[in-house]
Protein backbone atom coordinates (compact mmCIF):
# COMPACT_ATOMS: atom_id res chain seq x y z
CA UNK A 1 0.00 0.00 0.00
CA UNK A 2 1.30 3.03 -1.02
CA UNK A 3 1.46 6.06 1.03
CA UNK A 4 1.25 9.36 0.03
CA UNK A 5 2.63 13.08 1.65
CA UNK A 6 -0.64 13.73 2.36
CA UNK A 7 -1.84 11.33 3.96
CA UNK A 8 0.98 11.56 6.54
CA UNK A 9 1.39 15.50 6.46
CA UNK A 10 -1.96 17.90 5.65
CA UNK A 11 -0.67 19.85 2.81
CA UNK A 12 -2.34 22.44 3.40
CA UNK A 13 -0.52 23.48 6.80
CA UNK A 14 2.44 23.16 4.44
CA UNK A 15 1.29 25.82 2.15
CA UNK A 16 0.29 28.12 4.88
CA UNK A 17 3.97 28.27 6.00
CA UNK A 18 5.10 28.69 2.87
CA UNK A 19 2.67 31.68 2.33
CA UNK A 20 3.66 33.48 5.86
CA UNK A 21 5.52 36.68 4.55
CA UNK A 22 5.67 35.31 0.39
CA UNK A 23 9.15 33.15 1.49
CA UNK A 24 9.41 29.30 2.09
CA UNK A 25 11.76 30.80 5.23
CA UNK A 26 9.45 30.36 7.82
CA UNK A 27 8.46 26.77 6.31
CA UNK A 28 12.33 25.48 6.23
CA UNK A 29 12.87 27.07 9.75
CA UNK A 30 9.88 24.70 11.26
CA UNK A 31 11.26 21.79 9.09
CA UNK A 32 14.53 22.37 10.53
CA UNK A 33 13.25 22.11 13.94
CA UNK A 34 10.90 19.37 13.25
CA UNK A 35 14.02 17.06 12.23
CA UNK A 36 16.46 18.38 15.11
CA UNK A 37 13.51 17.48 17.74
CA UNK A 38 11.84 14.91 16.19
CA UNK A 39 14.35 12.33 17.01
CA UNK A 40 15.11 12.89 20.41
CA UNK A 41 11.18 12.91 21.25
CA UNK A 42 10.93 9.64 20.27
CA UNK A 43 13.86 8.15 22.00
CA UNK A 44 12.48 9.34 25.07
CA UNK A 45 8.73 8.32 24.34
CA UNK A 46 10.56 4.69 23.38
CA UNK A 47 12.26 5.09 26.61
CA UNK A 48 9.92 5.51 28.87
CA UNK A 49 7.45 2.99 27.08
CA UNK A 50 8.42 0.10 29.19
CA UNK A 51 8.63 2.07 32.61
CA UNK A 52 5.47 2.54 34.90
CA UNK A 53 5.49 6.06 34.76
CA UNK A 54 2.41 6.56 32.31
CA UNK A 55 2.42 10.58 33.63
CA UNK A 56 6.13 10.97 32.34
CA UNK A 57 4.93 9.07 28.76
CA UNK A 58 1.57 11.34 28.72
CA UNK A 59 3.52 14.22 28.86
CA UNK A 60 6.59 13.09 26.37
CA UNK A 61 3.79 12.32 23.81
CA UNK A 62 2.08 15.79 24.71
CA UNK A 63 5.76 17.02 23.56
CA UNK A 64 6.22 14.96 20.39
CA UNK A 65 2.77 16.11 19.85
CA UNK A 66 3.06 19.87 19.97
CA UNK A 67 5.92 19.74 17.21
CA UNK A 68 4.65 17.15 15.18
CA UNK A 69 0.81 19.33 14.80
CA UNK A 70 3.34 22.28 13.65
CA UNK A 71 3.72 20.83 10.39
CA UNK A 72 0.49 19.18 10.17
CA UNK A 73 1.46 15.26 11.13
CA UNK A 74 -1.83 14.78 11.52
CA UNK A 75 -1.67 10.97 12.58
CA UNK A 76 0.85 11.18 14.45
CA UNK A 77 -0.29 13.66 16.54
CA UNK A 78 -3.04 12.25 16.99
CA UNK A 79 -1.83 8.59 17.95
CA UNK A 80 0.49 11.02 20.59
CA UNK A 81 -3.08 12.37 21.73
CA UNK A 82 -4.72 8.63 21.84
CA UNK A 83 -1.87 7.78 24.34
CA UNK A 84 -2.22 11.17 26.20
CA UNK A 85 -6.27 10.84 26.78
CA UNK A 86 -5.73 7.10 27.90
CA UNK A 87 -3.23 8.45 30.93
CA UNK A 88 -4.95 11.72 31.26
CA UNK A 89 -8.34 9.84 31.96
CA UNK A 90 -7.26 6.75 33.64
CA UNK A 91 -8.16 3.94 31.24
CA UNK A 92 -5.75 1.03 31.39
CA UNK A 93 -3.53 0.27 27.86
CA UNK A 94 -0.30 -1.03 26.61
CA UNK A 95 1.98 1.37 26.28
CA UNK A 96 4.14 -0.49 24.00
CA UNK A 97 1.44 -0.59 21.55
CA UNK A 98 0.41 2.76 21.80
CA UNK A 99 4.48 3.51 21.36
CA UNK A 100 5.08 1.26 18.38
CA UNK A 101 1.80 3.35 16.52
CA UNK A 102 3.32 6.82 17.44
CA UNK A 103 6.80 5.87 16.46
CA UNK A 104 5.65 4.25 13.25
CA UNK A 105 3.69 7.29 12.40
CA UNK A 106 6.35 9.88 13.16
CA UNK A 107 9.10 8.10 11.61
CA UNK A 108 6.66 8.13 8.32
CA UNK A 109 6.17 12.33 8.88
CA UNK A 110 10.01 12.56 9.36
CA UNK A 111 10.47 11.06 5.85
CA UNK A 112 7.92 13.13 4.42
CA UNK A 113 9.46 16.46 5.82
CA UNK A 114 13.01 15.55 4.88
CA UNK A 115 11.62 15.65 1.28
CA UNK A 116 9.30 18.76 1.34
CA UNK A 117 12.38 20.46 3.05
CA UNK A 118 15.04 19.19 0.07
CA UNK A 119 12.62 19.62 -2.51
Amino acid sequence: METSASNIIDLNVIAELKAIGGTEALFKRVANHFVEKVPARLAEIEGIAGSQDVGALANAAHGLKSVVSSLGARRAGKACENLELLVRNGHSFVARDLVETIVRETRAALVEVEKLRSA
